[in-house]
């Protein structure tokens, strides 16, 4: 029975991979679509130990190990930049992000907001007093267990650490075959970090670090209403002039603070007599009579004074799926300046890999087939084993 139930988690690992690359294929042309990978990978295995009862009971005999299947690996969005096609479309916006490479960390900035921020690195060295930087040679900093950057917090390389690497997944310390760590966290007057979950947050610059996106209010089921990110910039207008996006949600402002303002909204100025809306990094254009192309109001369509229609940028290891181009913010999420522009009159589209996504099914076919052929084979022996064992021949 063990082999049939691992045969059956090869089965489920197919169906959900598949899952995952036919929702890209699907999205190909969806507009800001970002597609998502994954991998397959074993159960942790489980360890066989045989017990030993009556005269000694606590002899443990080791047996072995075993496994107990497969399974797919969470798919990981690729927040990689799509392609811009222009429409010349009034209300179509693009973003474009400039080209990351590397590894995103926080790193220290004293004359940015909160010490701290987001900077990307081909390398990291070791500096005084074995001190992590970046290639720039600027010390990277820990976040806690709620993601915010510890400023006054450096991490410092264990001279006792015997191993081969200093960093572990997304950034966590590595322990060698000693028990010694790779690196330990200090704050800035030598005392060790006591604060519980404090790492070096690391992510790869194409599925992680900081993007830009649009702010719109998203109502879920329960009719409650929050901020919501998307990367889809083919706006259309509402009978109200209220600009929304392509699934119906209602565009945000952004206050002189950087963040999205959820009572806001982008309404076309009827008295605008233009035929585009939106200038360079999507700011408003000015008709011959003065009239703006459009106003930053209430939902209500006050205007709204101190806050401008534009972008946000945010850390996309923090953000969770909506749907196929939206994302929702977390309570890691921080807003800040965006990184990118905004082009009017077109758009990004989705960053489909059509030849990896090909190939991918190719392999999830040939693995499918092969626990297929496996569940049967033990199935058929299972059943002979019933009908044989224990039989009587002539009866």
């Amino acid at each position: 029975m063990q082999g049939l139930n691992v045969a059956a988690s090869g089965l489920l690992a197919d169906e959900r991979w598949q899952q995952v690359v036919m929702n890209n294929v699907a999205n190909a042309s969806t507009p800001g679509f970002k597609e998502s990978s994954g991998n397959l990978m074993s159960f942790p295995t489980q360890l066989e130990m045989r017990y030993s009862y009556g005269g000694n009971p606590s002899a443990v005999t080791p047996v072995g190990v075993m496994s107990h299947g497969a399974l797919f690996q969470e798919a990981v969005g690729n927040f990689s930049q799509g392609m811009i096609q222009q429409t010349g479309q009034p209300l179509d916006l693009a973003l474009q992000d400039p080209v990351e490479q590397g590894t995103a960390v926080f790193a220290a900035a004293p004359g940015a907001p909160g010490g701290a921020q987001r900077v990307n690195t081909l390398s990291f060295v070791v500096g005084n007093g074995g001190v992590v930087e970046t290639a720039q040679g600027v010390p990277v900093v820990p976040v806690d267990s709620a993601g915010n950057p510890m400023t006054n917090a450096r991490a410092i390389v264990n001279p006792k650490y015997k191993g081969l690497t200093l960093f572990g997944e997304n950034g966590m310390p590595v322990q060698d075959a000693a028990g010694q760590m790779s690196y330990t966290l200090h704050l800035t007057n030598g005392a060790p970090v006591t604060a519980p979950g404090a790492f070096l947050r690391m992510t790869n610059a194409v599925t992680g670090g900081v993007r830009s996106f649009f702010a719109v209010a998203n109502t879920d089921a329960q009719n409650v209403t929050t901020v919501a990110l998307t990367r889809d910039g083919h706006f259309q207008v509402g009978a109200n002039h209220l600009l929304y996006s392509a699934t119906g949600q209602r565009v945000l402002a952004v206050g002189a603070n950087g963040q999205p303002l959820l009572q806001s909204a982008v309404m076309l100025n009827p008295a605008y007599t233009g035929q585009n809306y939106f200038g360079p990094n999507g700011a408003p254009l000015h008709a011959a009579n003065g009239q703006p192309s459009y106003l930053v109001v209430t939902p209500g369509g006050r205007p709204l004074a101190g806050a401008h229609f534009g972008a946000v940028g945010v850390d996309t290891g923090t953000l969770r799926a909506l749907g196929a181009t939206d994302f929702l913010p977390t309570a890691q999420t921080h807003f800040v300046a965006p990184p990118g522009t905004m082009q009017a009159g077109a758009l990004e589209m989705g960053n489909v890999n059509g030849t990896g996504n090909a190939m991918q099914m190719l392999s999830i076919y040939q693995n499918y087939m092969a626990d297929e052929k496996v569940a049967q084979t033990i199935n058929s022996t299972l059943t002979s084993t019933v009908t044989s064992v224990g039989a009587v021949q002539g009866l």
